[in-house]
C-alpha cells in the first residue's frame, strides 16, 4: 500500500462527496480516491485508489443510509458509460478494503448519478466481511449524453434490474436528485433539471407493484441551466429543494402536504399543486438567493441543532460558485428571510471558480474544489467564531511527467503538464510515521512542463514545451518551511538570499523579491505553527507567490521543445535534449553549471532522445531514443565522447534507461515489451558484437525503470513501470556467468502509464529495513511506496 498518494479532483461538477463515515471520495482521472481528513491532526491522507473505470470519472456519491449510519457503499459514474457500486469490506487488509460489487452498462457517457435507499434496514447490518453483495433495496438513477434518465433497482439479494427509462424528447438532462415526499416514505420523488432551465418533478409509489415514475409538475422560474440541486427534510414534515443555476441565483422550493388554510390569507405565495395517492401536495417558491456573481455549481443542505432547543433543527445551505466564493445561508427566525451568514473563498488569482461544495458531517468543516483540481477546506473556529483555511488533499491536475529527489532525500520534486512543479515533504508524528504533504510550488509556468532534475540541494533545472532551460534556487521562505520538518544547515551554502519570488504580469520569469524586515524577524518565532502544532500550507498559500523560487538562469541552444535532461552526480555538468525529427536537433547539449555556458554537443541519434542517465561514477552518459537505439558516451577529460550506438535488440521506441549503483550494468526498456540489461565494460569493448546480459520479455510496454541503491554486491533490485500503470520489483542475481531473476508480485499503483520511477536516497532515511520508491503517472498522481526489505530478500 502506498504511504503517500498525491492526486487532484476531476474538473467536473458532482465529483466529490463527504459521507457520514467522515471520508471524502472524489474522482481523479479514471479512478476514485478515498481521503481521510482526520488521519492525523491537521494532515489528512488519501488512503485508497479504486481502479476500474476506463475513462474519466464524472460523478461519485456515497450511498446514504436512511438511519444516518456511516456509509459502506460508494457509487461512481464515468465517461466510459458505466456506473459502479463499490463496497467497503471489514476484516480484510487495508490495501484491499474496497471492492466492486456491481457494474451497470449505460452505453453512453454518464453525466450524473444519484441513489436512494428504499427500505428501512441499515446498510451496515446487511454487509458481511466476506463481501456478500446482499444489502438494502436501492434505487439508482443515471443520466447520459443521450438524454434519457435510466432507473435501476437492487433487491435484497443484490440483483440489479432496470425498472424505467425516462425520455424528455430533444431536451437533455443536466442533473437529478432522489428523495421521499414529505411525511410519506412510500412515495419517491425524482427531480430532473433540463436544458430548458426547468426542473421536472416525477413521483412513484414504491408500495405498488409495477409502479413507475410519473411526471407531476414542472418548475420554470430559472432563466438558465440548473446545474445543481439538493433536497432536505425538516422536523415540520416539509421538504425543501434548492436549485442553483447559471443565471447566478439559487431558488428554494418548499414541498409540503396540503392543510386547510384561511382563504383570507392574501400574503400566501403562489403555489403549484399535485396529487399522489389521494394526498395533495403544494410546491411554492420559498426564496430567491441572489448574492453570487457567477454560475452556481454546488449546493449542499445540512441540518443542525438549534442553540435554544435541542429537539429543533435548523437548516443551513452551502453554495459554491464560479465567482470563487462559498456562502452559508440560514433562515432568520425573526424576519423569516434567508440571509448570508458566512462567505469564504479566493481573492484575485488567475484561476476559475468552484465546481462543487460539501459540509462535513459535523458541520464544522466545508469543502470546495476548483478548476485546478485543488481542494479548499475551511474549519470553524469556536475561539474566534470565524472560518479559517485548513490543509487539504492536493496534487497535479494533468499528466505528471517527471520527478526527482533532493540529494539528501528530504523532499520530492515533481513536474506536470499542468504547468507547475511541486515539492512534497514528510512530517514525522509521535510514532515516527511519515505523513507526506505538499509544501511548495516553486514554478507556476505558462507552458506544459516536460522534465526536471536536481543540480544540488535547493537548486533544480526544469524544461517545458519551450526552447528554454530554466534554473531555480530556493528562498528563505522555503528554508523556514522545510526547517520545521528536517535539517537545513546546508542552506546558506547553496542558496541566494531572496525571501521569495513573483511572476510579472504577462511574464514567465520568476523574479526574486527581498524583504528588509524579514532578516530582522528571521530568528523570531515566525514559523507556520499554531499552539506549537505544525500547520501544512493551505491551498490558498500554495496558489500565491509565497512558495515560488526565483529564476537564476536561462539556457538557450535548442531548436525545439525541451524533452529530457540529466546531471552529473557532482552537479558540475548538465545534459539536455529536445524534441527532434533530424540528427541536427537530436544532439545532446552539455552545459557547465559553473559558467552556464555550452561546453559540448553530442551527436548520435536521429530522433528525439527520450531519456538520459549519467552512471553513478559519472564515467558514462547513457541515452535512449525514439529511433530505437541507445548510445553510450565516455568521460574523457572535460567532455564525453561516443563509445558505441546500438540498435540490435529493440524494435520500438526505447522509453527509459537506468544504471546499477556500481556502474557496471545499465538497462533499457522499450515499447516492444522488452527490457534488456547490458554490460558497460562489454559495450566499451568494440571487438565483439554487443549482446545483452539479460532480456526480460514483459506483457506490457516498459515506460520507466530504476535500480535501487546498492544493498549487496550479490544482487540488484530493479523497479519497472509499465504502460498499464503497474509496477514490478525484480531481484537480479549473478552467480558465476549465470543470471537469475525473481519477480515480486506487482504493485497496481496507477491506472495509466508510469512516467518515472526513483528510489529515495537511503543515506537520509532512518528506516534501514525499507526502500522508498516514488512514481508518477499519466493518471495525474504521484505515489510513494514502502518496500519492506526483509520481506523482499526472503524471496532470494
Amino acid at each position: 500500500m502506498a504511504s503517500y498518494i498525491s492526486c487532484s479532483c476531476n474538473r467536473v461538477p458532482h465529483c466529490v462527496d463527504w459521507g457520514n463515515n467522515n471520508l471524502v471520495c472524489f474522482g481523479t482521472c479514471n479512478a476514485i480516491a478515498i481521503y481521510n481528513l482526520k488521519y492525523w491532526p491537521h494532515i489528512g491522507r488519501v488512503t485508497h485508489m479504486l481502479h476500474r473505470h476506463r475513462d474519466r470519472v464524472n460523478s461519485v456519491q456515497w450511498i446514504k443510509s436512511r438511519s444516518g449510519a456511516p456509509e459502506l457503499e460508494l457509487l461512481s459514474g464515468s465517461v466510459d458509460g458505466t456506473v459502479i457500486i463499490w463496497e467497503e469490506l471489514s476484516n480484510v487488509s487495508i490495501e484491499h478494503r474496497y471492492q466492486m460489487t456491481s457494474e451497470l452498462e449505460i452505453g453512453n457517457v454518464v453525466t450524473f448519478i444519484d441513489s436512494l435507499q428504499i427500505d428501512s434496514n441499515d446498510v451496515s447490518s446487511n454487509k458481511v466481511s466476506s463481501g456478500n453483495v446482499s444489502g438494502p433495496e436501492l434505487l439508482i438513477c443515471a443520466g447520459s449524453v443521450k438524454g434519457e434518465v435510466g432507473l435501476w433497482q437492487r433487491n435484497k439479494t443484490g440483483k440489479i434490474e432496470s425498472v424505467q427509462s425516462i425520455s424528455f424528447g430533444k431536451k437533455l438532462g443536466i442533473h437529478c436528485r432522489l428523495t421521499y415526499l414529505p411525511n410519506n416514505k412510500d412515495s419517491l420523488l425524482l427531480a430532473v433539471a433540463l436544458e430548458d432551465a426547468s426542473v421536472v418533478l416525477h413521483v412513484k409509489d414504491s408500495t405498488a407493484l409495477e409502479s413507475t415514475f410519473v411526471k407531476v409538475l414542472s418548475l420554470s422560474r430559472h432563466t438558465d441551466w440548473v446545474i445543481c440541486m439538493d433536497f432536505c427534510h425538516n422536523n415540520d414534515g416539509e421538504c425543501f429543494l434548492a436549485t442553483g443555476s447559471q443565471d447566478s441565483t439559487i431558488r428554494l422550493w418548499k414541498i409540503s402536504e396540503t392543510v386547510a388554510e384561511s382563504s383570507s390569507d392574501e400574503l400566501r405565495p403562489e403555489q403549484d399543486m399535485f396529487i399522489v395517492n389521494n394526498k395533495e401536495y403544494n410546491v411554492s417558491l420559498e426564496s430567491v438567493l441572489n448574492s453570487h456573481e457567477h454560475w452556481i455549481y454546488g449546493l449542499h443542505w445540512q441540518l443542525t441543532k438549534a442553540t435554544n432547543n435541542n429537539n429543533c433543527q435548523k437548516m443551513r445551505l452551502l453554495s459554491a460558485s464560479f465567482d470563487k466564493s462559498m456562502i452559508i445561508w440560514e433562515l432568520n427566525d425573526t424576519t423569516g428571510i434567508w440571509t448570508e451568514t458566512a462567505r469564504v473563498g479566493e481573492v484575485g488569482g488567475n484561476s476559475l471558480g468552484f465546481y462543487g461544495c460539501k459540509f462535513s458531517p459535523d458541520g464544522l468543516h466545508m469543502l470546495a474544489y476548483g478548476y485546478r483540481g485543488s481542494f479548499h477546506i475551511w474549519k470553524y473556529s469556536e475561539e474566534t467564531s470565524t472560518w479559517i483555511p485548513h490543509s487539504a488533499p492536493g496534487g497535479h491536475f494533468s499528466e505528471v511527467v517527471d520527478l526527482c529527489w533532493d540529494p539528501k532525500g528530504r523532499f520530492l520534486l515533481t513536474a506536470s503538464k499542468d504547468q507547475t512543479t511541486r515539492i512534497h515533504a514528510p512530517l514525522k508524528n509521535d510514532i515516527r510515521c511519515e505523513l507526506w504533504h505538499e509544501i511548495a510550488r516553486p514554478q507556476i509556468h505558462g507552458y506544459d512542463m516536460s522534465c526536471l532534475v536536481m543540480l544540488a540541494p535547493y537548486m533544480y533545472v526544469s524544461g517545458a514545451e519551450e526552447k528554454v532551460v530554466r534554473v531555480f534556487k530556493a528562498t528563505l521562505a522555503f528554508k523556514n518551511r522545510l526547517g520545521l520538518l528536517t535539517d537545513v544547515e546546508d542552506f546558506k551554502d547553496n542558496c541566494v538570499a531572496a525571501h521569495g519570488a513573483t511572476v510579472p504580469s504577462l511574464g514567465l520569469t520568476n523574479k526574486a523579491t527581498f524583504d528588509e524586515t524579514f532578516d530582522q524577524c528571521e530568528n523570531k518565532d515566525e514559523s507556520p505553527t499554531t499552539h506549537g502544532m505544525y500547520q501544512p500550507p493551505t491551498e490558498e498559500e500554495l496558489m500565491q507567490d509565497a512558495t515560488l523560487w526565483p529564476e537564476l538562469q536561462k539556457l538557450y541552444g535548442h531548436g525545439y521543445e525541451i524533452f529530457c535532461m540529466a546531471v552529473k552526480h557532482d552537479g558540475k555538468l548538465l545534459a539536455t535534449a529536445c524534441k527532434s525529427t533530424s540528427q541536427e536537433h537530436a544532439a545532446i547539449i552539455l552545459w557547465s553549471t559553473d559558467t552556464w555556458s555550452q561546453v559540448d554537443k553530442l551527436i548520435a541519434h536521429h530522433l528525439t532522445v527520450t531519456q538520459m542517465e549519467f552512471s553513478p561514477n559519472d564515467k558514462y552518459l547513457l541515452a535512449v531514443s525514439r529511433d530505437r537505439t541507445w548510445s553510450l558516451f565516455k568521460n574523457e577529460g572535460e567532455s564525453y565522447s561516443l563509445v558505441t550506438i546500438n540498435c540490435t535488440l529493440h524494435a520500438r521506441i526505447i522509453w527509459c534507461c537506468g544504471w546499477t549503483q556500481d556502474s557496471k550494468y545499465f538497462a533499457t526498456g522499450s515499447r516492444d515489451a522488452k527490457l534488456a540489461m547490458w554490460s558497460a565494460e562489454k559495450a566499451e569493448d568494440k571487438t565483439d558484437a554487443i549482446k545483452p546480459e539479460i532480456i526480460l520479455d514483459t506483457f506490457h510496454s516498459v515506460t520507466a525503470l530504476c535500480f535501487a541503491p546498492n544493498l549487496s554486491a550479490k544482487f540488484y533490485i530493479l523497479a519497472i513501470g509499465y504502460e498499464v500503470g503497474h509496477i514490478e520489483i525484480h531481484l537480479i542475481e549473478k552467480e558465476d556467468d549465470n543470471w537469475k531473476t525473481l519477480i515480486i508480485p506487482e504493485i497496481k499503483a496507477h491506472h495509466l502509464a508510469v512516467k518515472r520511477l526513483k528510489f529515495r536516497p537511503t543515506h537520509y532515511t532512518s528506516y534501514y529495513d525499507k526502500l522508498e520508491l516514488a512514481s508518477c503517472s499519466s493518471d495525474h498522481s504521484v505515489q510513494i511506496y514502502n518496500i519492506h526489505l526483509p520481506s523482499l530478500l526472503s524471496f532470494m
